[in-house]
């Protein structure tokens, strides 16, 4: 039996950065847009290739932190598969659950950073985007905790899987992509009501409550439609946490970020393992947010995740406020 599962995305990622990237806000949209001039040759100074994907990200976490950690994902028949493959079971990653898909390719994106750490993503998700029923091992889902990442919008497949992960005893925590996000709030709810966890940041928040002022607000909205316990985070302001008893604000902490790719992973996981280990929304918050400030310090979405239990000491250095 494991300790925890994480299902959804597998890729392989490569990280351009350079000083040629800028941040114009559009005139048009009022968007801040990342430019380089188009025809020319843009000079990168740094190239760095990684694995990613949600439940990759999810997983390394898990398994740094001493958990069984599985893996249910979908690579192609291809390099960029055999790398992700090679990284998981590098980790003590089980693959058994990882399929091949022949004629598809595995999920690729590339990362345009800029040296301040922000960045855009050009995605492919290959094979990722087309998980099905018969990729599940449906009778193996035996787990503490099953961490649903994006399943690529199909909203069916995520409602049958976590109602069979519940019928077994199994806790639920879904971080939905923009697939499902796009369906808004009423039917998402009908879909994943049961997870015990929905992992969001403040953008996706919004995507399902809109016009939502601040998070009370947003807290308000969402705890109708979700009655369990709710994760957002709020970037360099800081996450919050919320179920029927209690709401929380975990501050952060001022570092120099490199990449914030799998920032929300980092933290999503990080909470997970702390609600694994101590059964207290507080402390794994705490935790969360030390593992998300690891990973933005590095390049790459798993380079600077938490490798061992941090002390106390540490831990208390994320402040926590009752709201």
């Amino acid at each position: 039996m494991f300790d925890v599962i994480a299902i959804g995305a597998a890729t392989q990622d490569v990280f351009l950065m350079s000083k040629g990237f800028h941040l114009m806000r559009s005139s048009r949209t009022k968007r801040l847009c990342e430019c380089f001039p188009l025809g020319e040759k843009v000079n990168v100074e740094r190239i760095d290739f990684e694995t990613g994907g949600g439940a990759t990200n999810a997983a390394a976490t898990f398994r740094n932190l001493g958990f069984r950690a599985g893996i249910i994902a979908k690579v192609g028949n291809d390099s960029a598969g055999a790398a992700v493959v090679n990284d998981l079971r590098g980790r003590g990653i089980k693959t058994d659950w990882v399929r091949h898909a022949a004629g598809g390719t595995t999920g690729y994106a590339t990362i345009l950073l800029t040296p301040h750490g922000d960045r855009t993503a050009l995605v492919h998700r290959g094979v990722s985007a087309s998980f099905s029923s018969a990729d599940i091992p449906w009778q193996k889902l035996n787990a503490t905790w099953l961490v649903v990442t994006s399943l690529a919008g199909n909203i069916a497949l995520l409602k049958r899987l976590i109602n069979a992960a519940c019928a077994r005893g199994v806790r639920v925590a879904f971080n939905p992509g923009m697939g499902e996000l796009r369906y808004g709030l009423e039917i998402l709810r009908t879909h994943c009501d049961a997870a015990h966890v929905l992992l969001l940041n403040r953008e996706e928040a919004h995507t399902l409550a809109p016009g939502a002022r601040d998070m009370h607000a947003l807290r308000h909205r969402l705890s109708a439609h979700f009655p369990n316990a709710v994760v957002v985070t709020d970037g360099a302001r800081g996450a919050y946490y919320w179920d029927q008893r209690q709401f929380l604000w975990a501050r952060s902490k001022k570092v120099k970020v490199v990449n914030s790719t799998g920032a929300g992973d980092a933290f999503g996981a990080g909470f997970i393992s702390g609600i694994l280990r101590w059964k207290d929304p507080a402390r794994a918050l705490q935790l969360a947010t030390l593992n998300a400030l690891g990973t933005i310090q590095e390049m790459g979405a798993k380079r600077g995740l938490l490798t061992k239990w941090p002390t106390q000491a540490i831990l208390d250095g994320i402040k926590i406020m009752s709201l």
